[in-house]
């Protein structure tokens, strides 16, 4: 069955990123930074919880697309870039 992606990925990095930035903005107060960090984590948990369901498959390639985005960050570490987070307003 087809389903409707109501937001993608792009638009939830987006967010992510967005609530970074005010997490580590020193001109903000920690009250927002903290509720930002406290979204952040509750979205981080609910991934976890739906990829460690008893009924979440596994899929062909799908250790070998999980080993690529580790070595991709772990390169990505090594020449200093994991900091490169965008920006949004």
């Amino acid at each position: 069955m087809p389903y409707i992606e109501k937001t993608g990925p792009k638009a939830i990095k987006e967010q992510l990123w967005q609530w970074y930035g005010v997490m580590t903005d020193q001109r903000i107060d920690g009250f927002n930074g903290w509720a930002c960090k406290q979204k952040i984590y509750d979205i981080k948990m609910e991934c976890e919880r739906l990829l460690q369901q008893e009924d979440c498959p596994k899929y062909s390639g799908e250790e070998e697309w999980l080993q690529e985005k580790r070595d991709e960050r772990a390169v990505q570490r090594l020449a200093g870039n994991d900091k490169n987070i965008p920006f949004v307003p």
